[in-house]
């Protein structure tokens, strides 16, 4: 996405340090190397001793030389550096960078850039070899996977350079900064491109279902209201226009149609359980590696459920707002951390995937109850609530229960239930030993009691979607498509 590329930084080199404006050169290995070939002359010195004077005459035209080439070396001040992401930062997903260096100076150099990036772009800070010729731009790239959602800070870019005998070599150092001089952060976002490729199909269904609903013209119990017609028997009191029955004389009813126009809640549970990490396939096309092992290492992605809610968040707003209905969004753990009112268009959902970037996973348990009653506050008239969470295993009635029975009774809620496929495992396994038949029994046990819930949800009316944290996206569509065109609400 365009709009979600950071903007370009830069700023002028500087040299590093207190004492870096005296202190400021090195030795090159090619000098080391060279003032080590020295020695080889004090070898016939053992027995001639005026061969001692060759060496020092060697290693002093070696200085020399290196003298004059530190000389000829550009000011660090001289190197003007801008740093450019190519494309927007997201989650396991491939970043271009760029970064463009230009000297103001006479002399050719060798330089060396190592930028100092946040781990969450890099775990190895990678040194880029540029040729700079004088007054001319150039340009070094390179890839990053970013493995954290949230703002991050960016560190410094330092410039190692040599001349043109290779004998010194200066460093610098330089802090880039946004045109408008603050300092240089960026936010990584939820895997929105691959999101976006996944929800495409979604989208054609979804207008789909909305010009069969405007063609239809539904009536029903909605509450947009359409025309006037004469009172039939079995039409409800509240529906009676006294002021057109007045006018008119006789009984005259007013005619509604479904809403076209829905709102959808996607509240996210950010508790204890959304820290869950597991593994995730990267959907490279090439990526080196040195041995299979590293291979196989680079394509997975440690995710968290909470990075997974997010960006099927994400996937199920651009849907509901192709579909023409507004979107919402709550996050909350402990505390309520997101709240975005109802709204459509592409501003809210950016703003939507912003506050999706900065949602964090508490370590303690989500307060379910608190979450319901800040929902039902905000929203007073019937839509659809799509919620993400996970049942806790409990030998009491869960929270989660209890808040969504007190929301199912103004609201429809879909509960988008995360189960692990490896507690399932364990419950048919066969046991060999006493430890592993424990193991089995209590995996048994927990999903018996997770059963049972989920049978006392439906029954109050709760629509449930179980999935694994991989497909929550997919199959909250899903959900939602299916209740638009059924027209449940």
């Amino acid at each position: 996405m365009q709009t979600l590329i950071p903007q370009r930084e830069s700023a002028f080199a500087q040299p590093i340090g207190r004492t870096g404006r005296w202190l400021k050169y090195g030795l090159t290995p090619l000098a080391m190397l060279l003032l080590a070939a020295g020695l080889l002359l004090a070898a016939p010195a053992f027995w001639h001793p005026r061969w001692i004077w060759g060496m020092f005459a060697w290693d002093g035209l070696v200085l020399l030389l290196t003298l004059v080439d530190a000389s000829l070396l550009p000011r660090p001040t001289a190197f003007h550096v801008t740093r450019i992401f190519l494309d927007s930062p997201q989650l396991g997903q491939q970043t271009r960078l760029e970064w463009r260096v230009r000297m103001n100076n006479e002399s050719i150099v060798d330089l060396w850039l190592t930028d100092e990036l946040h781990p969450a772009l890099t775990t190895k800070p990678e040194e880029l070899h540029l040729s700079i010729f004088p007054r001319e731009e150039s340009i070094a790239e390179a890839t990053v996977y970013p493995s954290e959602r949230g703002d991050v800070a960016m560190g410094r870019i330092y410039l190692r350079y040599r001349g043109v005998l290779r004998l010194a070599e200066r460093w610098a150092g330089a802090q880039p900064t946004l045109p408008s001089g603050n300092s240089a952060h960026i936010r990584i976002f939820p895997a929105l491109e691959e999101s976006r490729d996944r929800t495409s199909f979604y989208l054609l269904r979804a207008r789909q279902i909305e010009m069969q609903k405007r063609r239809l013209r539904l009536r029903g119990t909605g509450r947009d209201f359409e025309s006037l017609r004469d009172y039939q028997e079995g039409d409800e009191l509240r529906n009676v226009s006294w002021t057109a029955t007045a006018r008119r004389g006789k009984l005259v009813s007013r005619q509604f149609t479904v809403e076209r126009s829905q709102q959808v809640w996607i509240v996210l549970d950010a508790g204890r359980l959304s820290r869950t990490a597991f593994n995730l396939q990267r959907n490279l096309n090439i990526l080196a590696a040195e041995t299979e092992q590293e291979r196989t290492a680079a394509y997975q992605l440690t995710v968290t459920q909470l990075d997974q809610a997010t960006q099927a968040a994400a996937m199920l707003a651009q849907v509901v707002n192709g579909s023409g209905d507004k979107f919402a969004m709550m996050a909350y753990g402990r505390q309520v951390q997101q709240v975005l009112a109802p709204g459509a268009g592409p501003t809210h959902l950016r703003v939507l995937i912003d506050m999706l970037s900065r949602t964090r996973a508490d370590r303690a348990e989500a307060d379910h109850l608190s979450a319901m009653a800040r929902l039902k506050n905000m929203q007073r008239r019937r839509g659809l609530v799509v919620w993400i969470t996970e049942l806790t295993d409990s030998a009491g009635r869960p929270e989660i229960v209890t808040a969504a029975a007190e929301l199912v009774k103004r609201h429809l809620v879909v509960l988008v239930l995360l189960k692990h496929p490896e507690l399932e495992e364990l419950a048919n396994a066969k046991p060999t030993t006493r430890a592993a038949m424990f193991h089995t029994a209590a995996a048994q046990e927990m999903l018996e009691r997770r059963r049972e819930t989920i049978v006392q949800l439906e029954r109050q009316g709760v629509l449930i979607v179980e999935t694994t944290a991989k497909e929550i996206g997919i199959n909250a569509i899903s959900k939602y498509l299916e209740v638009k065109a059924q027209g449940m609400l």
